[in-house]
């Protein structure tokens, strides 16, 4: 019996991303169509039909000659979505099941429809079969984060928080730049009661998404709550930076450095700070600080490149230098 299931999977994996690139063909037609649509049509004046709606209704078309289409079926849900009309959507990833039962593409389709309707049951159940076929078949790496960032978030809204967790790790093993995906992780650490794990997800989120409200919301509880006086105030200096408060920001970043000369985030934050309002030689100081402390830190290095002081393998250039 073994020896039969590891000859059907090759055949399984080979249908599932031929679908993979007859559908992703499709998407390219349509977005080929949109264009010559919006090139023709112009602008259009209220009340008149847009570009999207000339292709949902082609679509619609589509779907109604050959029902048993189901790469129009699954662009024509996707296009639903888009423009939230999620009901509509749900209904066309699941006739597009009926076709083929065992679609990744659908099943990751119809989880993330479900969620946008609010059945976190029924997305569960949708998502949970791509897990499972992720297991036995080698589909895309990003429709299996996608579906792990789905089940993550749909099990944290339950407050299922070792599900979430569970999931929302294999999220990121999968992709680490996913920084939703860290963010959710952070929140649900969070509320489990594991801070430093909480603050690990949550700095990854905001490397990657440098004025990520929400996840300066969780790092000020997460620092709050381990009594972490200098790293609340960098969390909470970059909340304020994040919703365009630098004055409020600069005055938080500044108090946390004084608090404590290492932190390094907090000079990055400054750094960043500063940049934004044009203060190039105050931001270069912020910079230069972090850099003593971390000379290999992205950020820094980001940051000190910008301004013109750094260039790929070189140390900070000196302003009077010869």
């Amino acid at each position: 019996m073994t020896a039969g299931l590891e000859q059907r999977q090759p055949g399984r994996s080979s249908r599932l991303l031929d679908r993979l690139m007859i559908w992703g063909a499709a998407l390219l037609v349509v977005a080929v169509a949109a264009f010559g649509i919006y090139y023709y049509l112009g602008q259009q004046g209220p009340g008149e039909a847009t570009p999207r709606d000339h292709q949902i209704s082609q679509l619609e078309q589509d779907v109604r000659a050959n029902p048993q289409d189901i790469g129009s079926r699954v662009v024509l849900a996707e296009l639903y979505y888009t423009e939230q009309r999620y009901d509509d959507s749900v209904e066309q990833f699941r006739a597009a099941l009926t076709i083929e039962e065992q679609s990744v593409v659908a099943l990751v389709g119809l989880g993330r429809a479900l969620v946008a309707v609010g059945d976190g049951s029924g997305a569960i159940v949708a998502l949970q079969k791509v897990v499972d076929v992720t297991e036995e078949s080698d589909i895309p790496g990003e429709l299996a984060e996608t579906a792990r960032y789905y089940l993550g978030r749909v099990y944290l809204d339950q407050e299922q928080l070792g599900e979430a967790i569970a999931n929302l790790e294999q999220a990121v093993a999968i992709d680490r730049a996913d920084a939703d995906a860290w963010y959710l992780l952070g929140e649900a650490y969070v509320k489990n009661g594991d801070l430093d794990e909480a603050i690990r997800a949550l700095s990854q989120a905001v490397a990657f998404v440098p004025d990520f409200t929400e996840a300066y919301e969780q790092m000020a509880i997460a620092y709050d709550l381990k009594g972490l006086l200098p790293e609340s105030q960098y969390a909470r200096g970059m909340l304020a930076y994040s919703q365009g408060r630098y004055d409020e920001a600069e005055i938080e970043l500044e108090a946390a450095v004084n608090a404590s000369a290492t932190l390094v985030q907090g000079y990055i934050g400054l750094g960043l700070v500063r940049e934004t309002q044009g203060q190039r030689e105050l931001a270069l100081n912020a910079y230069e600080d972090a850099f003593q402390l971390e000379p290999d830190n992205f950020n820094v290095r980001a940051g000190l490149t910008r301004l013109g002081a750094l260039t790929p393998g070189s140390t900070p250039v000196e302003e009077d230098a010869p």
